[in-house]
């Protein structure tokens, strides 16, 4: 729903909407004219390098955000979050993939469910959305290692379509 309604803002300025989706997936957000990661204010020919635009594109992407009103909202309310996948596996935590329909309600709690049934504390979650990352992806970090015994259980959650273990 979020996401179409930004697309239909950009419907005029198809090249913005690459910058658009790449803040919204990053958190960067915008105020007073300018991107920011957090507090840290980012350079807009950097941007576009990184996302393969021209400079000129996430300039006026930013300036269109600045605006419009709901999108002001939208994008200077944003926060950077990061993915902690790879350092809790380094650090020796588990972590669970899980890639399932979207629109199902309660995967969520049914995956916490099992996992406090295990007596599995979860130290993080990150739920990607399939509008702006590339699929449906929920990332658990536990304390300890998930038992390999439990991927059945998991897959047998409505909506689940596979688990992956780290």
């Amino acid at each position: 729903m979020m996401w179409s309604k930004i697309v239909e803002k950009f419907e005029r300025y198809p090249s913005q909407i690459v910058v658009a989706k790449e803040f919204l997936k990053l958190g960067i957000s915008v105020r007073n004219g300018k991107a920011y990661c957090g507090n840290i204010e980012l350079v807009p020919a950097k941007i576009a390098e990184a996302i393969g635009v021209d400079r000129k594109v996430v300039i006026s992407a930013i300036q269109n955000i600045e605006s419009d009103e709901e999108l002001r909202s939208v994008f200077s309310a944003l926060k950077p979050v990061a993915n902690i996948a790879e350092v809790a596996r380094i650090m020796g935590c588990g972590v669970l993939e899980v890639y399932a329909e979207s629109q199902k309600v309660g995967i969520v709690a049914a995956i916490a469910g099992i996992l406090a049934r295990e007596g599995i504390p979860i130290r993080y979650i990150l739920g990607e959305d399939p509008e702006i990352s590339v699929e449906s992806k929920l990332t658990i970090v536990t304390d300890s290692k998930i038992p390999g015994k439990l991927v059945d259980e998991f897959l047998e959650v409505d909506g689940v379509e596979k688990i992956v273990i780290s």
